[in-house]
This record gives C-alpha cells, sequence and structure tokens, in this order.
C-alpha cells in the first residue's frame, strides 16, 4: 500500500501536537509564590497549595463536590483549576474547572477575579462544567456570558502557622480615609453608636486603621481594633479597600478579611463594612451587606495617596538633577575660561619679561611702566635710549 506524504505530514502533526497539549497540561504548576504555602482566602478561608495542587476552596453541587483541586492550565494572569472527583449530572458524568485572574500585589498578597458565570446550582459559585473527557481550554474555563461586576474580587494572603507574614501585606489606605476621624456607627439593624469622642486614626500610620476602643468599645471592621490595607479598587466615586484583621477571627463577631465601601463628600466620608469579599453590587448603603455603616468627620487630614507622593518626589528629583547639570555646565565653562586666561597670562608675562628693558613695551594690565635702572658697571654695552631721562625722573 502506498501512503500518502501529505497524510503522513498530517498524522505526525497531530500525534506531536497532541503530546505538547498532554505534556502542558499534566505539567501545571501554580505560580511559585502561592507554592507550598498555606494561604487565607478571603471568600473560601484556609487553601493549601503545593506545586500542582490546591487543598481548602470547597465547592458542591447535586450533592456532589470536591476541596481538592489541581492545576489544569495557565496562560498569562488566568490560572484554571480542575476538581477532582466528577458532578453526576443527569446520570453523566461532568468535571468543574474554576478560572482565577490573578494579579499578585507583594509575596505574600494576590488578588483575583473568577472569571466564570454564577452557578445557581453549585452555592453560587463562579466556574464552569464540561463532560468528563472534554479537553478544555483556557478560554472556554474563562467563558461568561456576563461582564465580572468591579468590585467583586478576592484577596489571598500567606499565612504560615503563626501569621507572621501579616505586616508584610500592608498598603496604603485611599485618600479619603487617610485621616484621624470622628464616626457614628449604624448597624443594620438601626443601631446608633460611638460619635462624639470616638477616634479612628489612619493618619498615625497609613496603611494601618487603629481604632481607640476605649472610646468606642463597638467593634469595627470585624476586628479588635486595628486592621490592615491589603488592597483597593475604584469603581466610579468608591473606593472598595479589602482590609486583614491581624487578630483571631471567630468566625462571628471577628473576621479575617472585611471590606469596606467608601465614598467621600466635603469632608464627609461614608463607609459601609462587609464580612470576607467585596461582593457584587456593594456600595455605601446598608442594603444586603449584613454589616454597619459609618459617617466619619475628620479631625485632621493627612498628606495624599502614595501615587501623588511619588509625583512630588519626581518632581523634586528632577529639580536636584537640573541643578547639578547646571552647576557641572557652568563648572566647566569656567575651567575653560580659566585655562584661556591663565594661557593669555602666561603669554604676556613671557612678552613682558623678553622686553623688561624696552622702554616702549606697554604691558597689558599695567597703566604705567615700572621704573627700572640699568647695571651701574657694564660699560661695554650701549644705554638704551630713554634710560638718562628715567634716571633723572628716579633722582628728582
Amino acid at each position: 500500500m502506498k501512503m500518502n506524504y501529505r497524510d503522513s505530514y498530517w498524522g505526525v502533526y497531530f500525534i506531536c501536537f497532541g503530546s505538547l497539549l498532554s505534556t502542558t497540561e499534566s505539567t501545571c504548576n501554580y505560580p511559585t509564590d502561592l507554592q507550598n504555602g498555606v494561604w487565607d482566602d478571603s471568600q473560601k478561608g484556609s487553601i493549601t497549595y503545593t506545586t500542582t495542587t490546591m487543598t481548602g476552596y470547597t465547592y458542591s453541587s447535586y450533592s456532589s463536590g470536591s476541596s481538592i483541586w489541581d492545576c489544569h492550565l495557565i496562560e498569562g494572569d488566568f490560572v484554571v483549576s480542575k476538581a477532582q472527583g466528577t458532578i453526576d449530572l443527569f446520570g453523566s458524568p461532568f468535571d468543574a474547572y474554576i478560572c482565577q485572574k490573578l494579579t499578585k500585589i507583594t509575596s505574600y498578597s494576590y488578588n483575583y477575579y473568577l472569571e466564570s458565570d454564577v452557578q445557581a446550582n453549585a452555592g453560587n459559585d463562579r466556574l464552569n462544567v464540561f463532560g468528563t473527557g472534554t479537553t478544555v481550554s483556557v478560554s472556554q474555563a474563562c467563558s461568561k456570558t456576563t461582564a465580572i461586576p468591579t468590585e467583586e474580587f478576592h484577596v489571598l494572603v500567606k499565612t504560615g502557622k503563626s501569621y507572621s507574614n501579616i505586616a508584610d501585606v500592608k498598603q496604603w489606605f485611599p485618600t479619603p480615609l487617610l485621616g484621624t476621624f470622628e464616626y457614628t456607627k449604624v448597624t443594620d439593624a438601626g443601631v446608633s453608636t460611638c460619635g462624639t469622642g470616638s477616634v479612628m486614626d489612619v493618619c498615625t500610620n497609613r496603611t494601618t486603621m487603629t481604632l481607640n476602643m476605649t472610646q468606642c468599645s463597638s467593634v469595627v471592621a470585624y476586628s479588635q481594633g486595628e486592621v490592615y490595607a491589603v488592597t483597593y479598587i475604584v469603581s466610579g466615586s468608591t473606593h472598595f479597600v479589602v482590609v486583614v484583621n491581624p487578630g483571631t477571627p471567630d468566625g462571628s463577631t471577628y473576621f479575617r478579611f472585611s471590606c469596606l465601601a467608601v465614598s467621600q463628600s466635603g469632608s464627609t466620608v461614608t463607609v459601609v463594612e462587609k464580612s470576607g469579599s467585596c461582593g457584587p453590587g456593594q456600595n455605601t448603603t446598608l442594603t444586603g451587606t449584613g454589616g454597619s455603616k459609618y459617617t466619619m468627620t475628620p479631625y485632621t487630614f493627612t498628606t495624599d495617596s502614595p501615587e501623588e507622593d511619588s509625583s512630588n518626589l519626581g518632581l523634586i528629583i528632577g529639580i536636584v538633577v537640573a541643578l547639578v547639570l547646571l552647576i557641572a555646565i557652568a563648572a566647566v565653562i569656567g575651567y575653560i575660561i580659566y585655562k584661556k586666561k591663565k594661557k593669555q597670562i602666561h603669554v604676556y608675562d613671557k612678552h613682558k619679561e623678553e622686553n623688561a628693558n624696552d622702554p616702549e613695551y606697554l604691558h597689558r594690565g599695567y597703566t604705567e611702566m615700572p621704573q627700572q635702572t640699568p647695571p651701574a658697571s657694564n660699560p661695554s654695552k650701549p644705554e638704551a635710549n630713554g634710560n638718562s631721562n628715567i634716571e633723572m625722573s628716579a633722582q628728582t
């Protein structure tokens, strides 16, 4: 049987390409920072990563589910994980996939969006399912029919056994919160507390919010009195800030994470809190958050955001560099003039020395000829014209 060369070529191509896909999937590794560590997820709680697996991210659907995932594919910022185990849908097995669009904040913190539609039959988790055995690409696993709301994002903070990395995640709070405030707290049940004399300080340390619990002991941001900014995003006129509580969470009064929706009108700042991640539709009203609303007036405002400070620093550096360049240019010009002048003086001095006895020579820079008396004993040498006049002038 004669083999067609073109058929043979494409056969080899598909075998090689299929092997490449298989190798890529089988060697998918999570980002290096995530590997072999324990992380707190603002939505799912404690997550443990190895090189190729993620444990603790739990979902359930139709009495099935899993908390163990394998790294499936990575493309740019998109990390696709495939759940171990299957979902039984109408007698057929299906695999669940989540797609996280990860953004690194520090080596100990990330934020991410879940790039899938909400699945009502999977506890409203964002994920996609495909029939078992289906080859799933990144674009398929990350497909969605509606855009993800800007405010619906999550964070990961590396914890370790003693939460020793918590201080390493600190970032600046947004501009509206940079100050020291008096605040009134209103709960979702309409109970008002704090007010006159209360103190919320984001001025002393612009990465840390500190509450004076002696002045007002009511819990703020689900914390024991201090939280750190992890990151924030801006949507319209609202800042959405995720903060982390370095204290011990209990899952009822105190939580590891909370989201603060922040807006400003004049000098008045409004904050609405929500435990965990920021959520879709969250704003600076109390509707659906389960948290409290804070109306804040400043004792003092501090300097603006780090981006603006960086701009000022750049301006200062630019001015200094310009001054240094001007000084350097002036020094070079001065040196050139000095060398030129020195050369001229050297020539003049040489001429003066050569013509010292010439009464017709006036050295540049002198208004009078220096008086000189010729040597008394040198009869063989004729006197220069004008010498007798000079001597008579000197004697008178």
